[in-house]
């Protein structure tokens, strides 16, 4: 076990990193759609050289200030010990700060993402950060909804999976969430894009009947969008 792997063991990213890595799983053990898409991929695997990928990172809605930033992925060449990979994730007071990663496979912007949201809800909510964590495991191991799109990228019409979770739609805790049960998730993902991932959102919809795919309301009380902007070599 590695140092990453040590202090990451009570996390939300750890619980997740092991699923592509652990050699204790037994070899029949299944696994979601969702998490193979999600955490088992290589999604690293075309990048060979050290590259850049910068992400942007929009927050609107009505609940709370609306704010734009960066992030950025830094993937370094396999030295054959392991492919590193380190990610600055937001600026400021915002910056989610997270060990670096000795053998990256699936894009750890993922997991940055995920976690940055469970430290939201508990700011917001209060309660227990690990409730939050495990509410999102349970939906992407049985609740999970993958299906094929199409996106636009760098002007054409490529095919991407996309992965649409909803945690707390029938959390039994739900009555304390104040709303937040209508919180969904959709992850976007391609083989074509560097690095995996086209897009990763999460939103809250006012009603339950407003929880729909990928909802275009502007006035949605909550909307957090992190998207693929280019490569840097």
């Amino acid at each position: 076990m590695n140092v990453t792997t040590r202090i990451l063991s009570c996390s939300f990213v750890l619980t997740i990193t092991l699923i592509g890595a652990s050699p204790l799983h037994a070899a029949d053990e299944k696994y979601s759609q969702a998490e193979q898409q999600l955490f088992l991929a290589d999604h690293l695997r075309d990048i060979r050289k050290s590259a850049v990928l910068q992400y942007d990172f929009k927050k609107t809605g009505t609940l709370e200030k609306n704010f734009q930033d960066t992030v950025l992925l830094t993937v370094k060449p396999d030295t054959g010990k392991g492919r590193g990979a380190e990610v600055a994730y937001l600026n400021g007071e915002r910056k989610v700060t997270l060990p670096p990663m000795e053998d990256a496979k699936g894009n750890p912007v993922i997991l940055y993402f995920l976690e940055r949201d469970v430290r939201e809800m508990h700011m917001r909510l209060g309660g227990s950060e690990n409730y939050f964590r495990r509410r999102i495991r349970l939906a992407f191991a049985e609740a999970a909804e993958v299906r094929p799109v199409t996106v636009s990228f760098e002007g054409k019409n490529i095919v991407a999976r996309e992965v649409l979770i909803r945690p707390f739609q029938n959390d039994p805790m739900k009555g304390k969430l104040q709303k937040f049960e209508n919180k969904a998730y959709a992850f976007t993902l391609s083989d074509q894009v560097p690095g995996g991932v086209y897009r990763l959102r999460s939103w809250l919809a006012d009603t339950a009947e407003k929880v729909g795919a990928n909802p275009d309301d502007s006035a949605l009380p909550l909307d957090e969008i992190l998207s693929f902007q280019r490569m840097r070599k």
